[in-house]
C-alpha cells in the first residue's frame, strides 16, 4: 500500500458494474486502479492496485464479514495492436471502467470495524481504504456489505463522511493532509 503514496489515479477498470450516480457510489466484485508515475528519468510508468472481497465468518463468534484482498501487479505489456489489447482486455472481463479527475495519493487510511459479540467476543477487520490527496478530496474503497463478494468505489464526500463514521482508523500512509 505505501506504494501507492505520490502516484496519480484516474480511472478504474472492473467488469459488472453496478453504479449509484446519485451517491457515486460503484460497484463490482473487483476493481482494478492502474496509478502512475515518472522515474527518475521522467518516463510514465505505471503499475495495478487491485482490490477485491471475500465473504469470511469467524470461527470463535460466527460472526460475518468482508476480508479485503489487495494486491499490486505489473501491467501486462502491449502488443502494439490497439485493437488485439482491447479484445485481450475484454477477454479478461476488464471490459468497464470508472473516470475521474486525477487524483494524486498523498495518504492512505487503512479503516476498520469493531464487533462485540454477545458482550464477550470482539473482532476487529479492515472494511475500507480512504485515499486522500493534497486538496483533501477523497475516495473509499470498501467492502459492499448488502452483496457477497462486491467491492465498493466511493467518490461523493457526503457518502464517504456518512460510511466513514462508524469506523476507526486502524492504520495512517503518507503524509498528514
Amino acid at each position: 500500500m505505501k506504494e501507492l503514496i505520490g502516484k496519480r489515479i484516474w480511472f478504474a477498470r472492473t467488469s459488472s458494474l453496478g453504479a449509484n450516480l446519485i451517491e457515486k457510489i460503484y460497484t463490482a466484485t473487483y476493481i482494478q486502479i492502474p496509478f502512475f508515475w515518472k522515474d527518475e528519468f521522467g518516463n510514465e510508468k505505471s503499475r495495478n492496485f487491485n482490490l477485491s472481497a471475500q465473504w469470511t465468518e469467524d470461527n470463535e463468534t460466527l460472526l460475518d464479514y468482508y476480508d479485503l484482498k489487495l494486491t499490486v501487479t505489473d501491467h501486462e505489456m502491449s502488443t502494439g495492436d490497439f485493437e488485439k489489447d482491447v479484445n485481450q482486455s475484454i477477454k479478461k472481463g476488464l471490459n468497464s471502467s470508472i473516470s475521474f479527475n486525477e487524483f494524486e495519493i498523498d495518504q492512505i487510511q487503512i479503516l476498520s470495524r469493531n464487533e462485540i459479540v454477545d458482550n464477550e467476543g470482539e473482532l476487529r477487520y479492515d472494511e475500507g481504504i480512504l485515499l486522500i490527496n493534497k486538496n483533501k478530496d477523497k475516495i473509499l474503497l470498501s467492502a459492499e456489505l448488502k452483496c457477497i463478494d462486491q467491492v465498493e468505489f466511493v467518490t461523493d464526500s457526503n457518502t464517504i463522511e456518512k460510511r466513514i463514521t462508524e469506523l476507526k482508523k486502524r492504520k495512517t500512509l503518507g503524509n498528514n493532509v
